[in-house]
């Protein structure tokens, strides 16, 4: 290999971080500020590597006698001096560093042929985070009215929501650190805002597919229903999760989804089938048909019920002849 060269800078996943033109040499590498290339690696010597050109046109790496030493990959040895070859990937302390020549092939240019999605600008709008998570909110407590055959008080209502959003917070922050470390961005609203839509949205078909069995008397409907829900929904999750966090492709990203959650949700149903009764004494029946209460009346004292049927117990009917 002849100059000009590239050094490029890798982080512990092959990505690049910095790239350095070769024109001249020799080249020393380390923590100092004195050398050509710095690192900021502590497990790196001050002076750690001298690149140098010899008589033939190689570029030789040699090691300046440090603490932790030169170290070609595939195979992993330990090297005093190692010739360069194109594509060469050496290691030194904790990084990473590959040389390639400046006629190195590189892939053809992606055509770009979807614009910026506004539902993704949308999603990335920290502004936007409180108006989906009120949104959230207000579908998961009108879901838990519906079910709900006792009297709704503030503390009631804090117990119900509060795991919710405690469980979207954890999700969010673990996708978002996810993101950090690959894409080295922090994706905190876009992974806060899917995960509520979510939600909302698991909270949301339940009820309508109970109306639905109901309008439309099919045995079985609304488990069926809610089957396609229960792996669509993750599905979606999942993919805006994958696409966002990783470099994986639109291809790859709706296969691991699919896999992963018609693993996990069969997973969770044949548990749920095997630990089912065969025989059931409690009545299987859906709280969730009532009618809508906009202004819900408050209860009636057991003392008021009995004064109010207390006439009928004085009312005599007499029998037929």
């Amino acid at each position: 290999m002849e100059a000009p060269l590239i050094l490029e800078i890798l982080d512990r996943f092959g990505k690049v971080r910095e790239r350095h033109r070769l024109d001249r040499f020799p080249i020393r590498i380390g923590r100092a500020y004195d050398n050509d290339v710095i690192l900021d690696d502590p497990y790196v010597s001050p002076h750690h590597l001298e690149l140098l050109q010899d008589g033939n046109g190689h570029v030789l790496i040699t090691d300046l006698n440090s603490e932790n030493g030169l170290f070609s990959l595939h195979p992993l040895a330990r090297h005093d001096v190692l010739t360069v070859e194109d594509n060469q990937r050496v290691r030194i302390g904790h990084t990473d560093i590959r040389v390639r020549s400046t006629a190195f092939p590189i892939r053809e240019t992606v055509i770009d042929r979807v614009r910026p999605s506004q539902v993704h600008l949308l999603f990335t709008n920290m502004v936007m985070l409180p108006v989906f998570w009120l949104l959230t909110a207000g579908v998961f407590l009108e879901f838990y009215y519906l079910q709900s055959y006792r009297e709704v008080t503030f503390n009631s209502l804090v117990s119900q929501i509060l795991p919710l959003f405690i469980f979207i917070f954890a999700w969010s922050c673990g996708w978002s650190i996810v993101s950090k470390i690959v894409t080295h961005k922090f994706y905190f609203s876009y992974h806060a805002i899917l995960t509520a839509l979510v939600m909302a949205g698991f909270y949301l078909v339940e009820p309508l597919f109970e109306y639905v069995e109901f309008l439309f008397p099919i045995n079985g409907l609304a488990d069926y229903l809610s089957l396609i829900s229960d792996l669509g929904l993750p599905m979606i999750l999942l993919y805006g999760n994958l696409r966002q966090s990783t470099p994986l492709s639109k291809r790859s990203a709706r296969i691991t989804a699919i896999v992963s959650t018609v693993l996990v949700i069969g997973v969770l149903h044949l548990i749920a089938f095997v630990h089912q009764p065969e025989f059931n004494s409690r009545p299987q029946f859906s709280s969730v048909l009532k009618a809508p209460m906009f202004a819900p009346s408050g209860g009636e004292s057991i003392d008021q019920f009995f004064a109010d049927t207390k006439a009928l117990s004085e009312f005599d009917i007499e029998p037929d002849k």
